[in-house]
């Protein structure tokens, strides 16, 4: 099945969502940029569904860059998705859906729900600074 594929370039969304980290907060390990973000993205996305989508994330780069990849599943689910409006994407392209990655959420025409894992877990990547290897933001589980 053919996805829409958005790049959002980590740089990029610390620029735009950064400074929302709560003063005292280890930016490292903080998730409410993420959370904004999301909340933002799955928005844009219920506002322009013509039927049900699933959107699904992961991270993409080297120690050079990297990017919050995010699919949107079926494509032609999202016909009038604006993603700049949210942040604006190093790249998009429809492809074929690639397997794996991390429940991001849930869309219908003017719906939206956080998307968890089996066991009603969610999934949250903080951004706001450098955490893992080679400055890698990570996934954290959220029970």
């Amino acid at each position: 099945m053919q996805a829409w594929i958005l790049h959002f370039a980590l740089d990029e969304l610390r620029r735009r969502y950064g400074h929302l980290v709560p003063d005292g907060l280890d930016p490292r390990h903080e998730t409410a940029p993420f959370r904004i973000f999301r909340e933002a993205l799955l928005a844009e996305a219920a506002r322009a569904a013509t039927g049900p989508a699933e959107l699904r994330m992961w991270w993409e780069g080297t120690f050079n860059g990297y990017c919050l990849v995010v699919s949107c599943e079926p494509a032609e689910a999202l016909p009038g998705l604006r993603p700049a409006a949210v942040c604006a994407p190093e790249a998009e392209r429809v492809a074929d859906a690639p397997a794996g990655g991390y429940p991001l959420g849930r869309v219908a025409p003017g719906r939206y729900e956080v998307g968890r894992d089996a066991e009603g877990a969610s999934y949250e990547a903080p951004f706001g600074a450098p955490a893992g290897h080679f400055g890698a933001p990570g996934v954290r589980r959220v029970a």
